[in-house]
C-alpha cells in the first residue's frame, strides 16, 4: 500500500511545473515522505523474509532449516541487521542449534586488501535469529569492543530464551551425565563441534558409569561412539584432576570423527579407523601433546 501511495504522490506532482521546481518546499517534502514510505516497504519486505526464515528455526527441525537454506537466510539478514551498528570490520555470522554455547566471538587481524578493519568470525544460537534492535545493537557493541554493559544486555536475551534451546535427553530415554566433578563433556562437546565441525555433529554425549575400587589394568576403552543412537560415553576415570583438559578433548573429538567417517570392510574386516580418520584426527590441535602425555602418564591411565 505504501508502495502504491508513493508511486501516485510522485505522478500527480511530476504534472505540476511549479512542484517541479527544486526549491519548491511542498517538492522537497513529497521526496522525503517517497523516500520514508519506500524504506518502510523495504523494511517490511525484510521482516516478512526474515519472519518466514526464523519460523523454519523454530519448527525444531534444525537439520532441514539448514539442508533447505532457511539457516544460511537468516545468518545473512541477521548479520546485516548486526553489521549496521557497527563502525568497520568484516562480519561472519553462523546461526547454531548448540544446546551449551549460545554465543562465540573469534576476533582476527585486519582483513585482506578488499576489506577494512578487523575480521569477526561469530556463532550464535538461533535465537538470536529474530533479536529486536535493542539486542542486535548490543550484538554489534560485544562483538567490536566486548563492551560490558553489551554482555549483560546479551545474557538476559538468552535466559529470556532457554525454552529455545534443544533439550538435553538421551535419544533411549536413559539419564546423560554431562558435567564431571572436574570436566564437563557437554562444553568440552559444543566446543569442538564448533570449532571442527562447524556444529554438524549431532550426537549426545555422556560419562560411563562409575568406577569401583581402582587396580591396575591392563587396557582401558576411554571412549565409545554408538553409530544406532549417536551417543559418546567417555569413560569415568578421565574425569580427575590431573588429566588435563586438551587430553579429554581429544578423546571426545576422536569419538565425534566416527558420525564424520565411514567404517568400509577390508578384508572381511569392518576398519574404523580408516587412513582418512587417521588424518582428520591428526589435525586435532593438540594432538602431538595428547599422544605424548598418554604414554607419559598410562600407568595412571591404566589405574582405575
Amino acid at each position: 500500500m505504501a508502495t502504491k501511495q508513493t508511486s501516485s504522490s510522485e505522478s500527480a506532482h511530476s504534472g505540476n511545473p511549479e512542484n517541479a521546481r527544486p526549491g519548491n518546499p511542498e517538492n522537497a517534502r513529497h521526496r522525503r515522505t517517497a523516500s520514508r514510505a519506500a524504506s518502510l516497504a523495504g523494511d517490511l519486505r525484510g521482516r516478512g523474509r526474515r519472519r518466514r526464515a526464523t519460523d523454519k528455526l523454530e519448527s525444531g527441525e534444525f537439520a532441514l532449516a539448514r539442508a533447505d537454506g532457511a539457516v544460511a537466510d537468516a545468518a545473512t539478514m541477521l548479520a546485516s541487521r548486526i553489521r549496521a551498528h557497527m563502525a568497520a570490520g568484516h562480519l561472519d555470522i553462523t546461526l547454531t542449534d548448540n544446546r551449551y554455547t549460545m554465543l562465540s566471538v573469534r576476533r582476527e587481524g585486519e582483513c585482506n586488501e578488499a576489506r577494512t578493519g578487523p575480521q569477526y568470525r561469530v556463532r550464535l544460537h538461533h535465537m538470536f535469529a529474530d533479536a529486536t534492535p535493542t539486542v542486535t545493537q548490543a550484538l554489534a557493541h560485544y562483538i567490536g569492543k566486548d563492551d560490558k554493559d553489551a554482555s549483560k544486555i546479551l545474557g538476559d536475551f538468552i535466559d529470556a530464551n532457554q525454552h529455545r534451546v534443544r533439550a538435553e535427553a538421551s535419544r533411549k530415554g536413559g539419564r546423560l551425565i554431562t558435567k564431571g566433578a572436574c570436566h564437563d563433556l557437554q562444553d568440552i562437546f559444543d566446543g569442538l563441534n564448533d570449532h571442527y565441525f562447524d556444529g554438524t555433529i549431532d550426537a549426545t554425549i555422556t560419562w560411563g558409569q562409575k568406577c569401583g575400587k581402582a587396580q591396575r589394568r591392563n587396557s582401558i576403552k576411554m571412549g565409545s561412539y554408538s553409530l544406532e543412537d549417536r551417543s559418546i560415553r567417555i569413560h569415568r576415570s578421565l574425569d580427575k584432576a590431573y588429566i588435563p583438559r586438551f587430553f579429554v578433548e581429544w578423546i571426545v573429538y576422536h569419538e565425534m570423527l566416527h558420525q564424520v567417517h565411514d567404517a568400509p570392510i577390508v578384508n572381511g574386516r569392518r576398519q574404523f579407523h580408516s587412513k582418512a580418520f587417521l588424518e582428520d584426527e591428526a589435525a586435532f590441535e593438540h594432538y602431538a601433546l595428547a599422544r605424548l602425555w598418554e604414554r607419559d602418564h598410562l600407568d595412571q591411565l591404566l589405574t582405575y
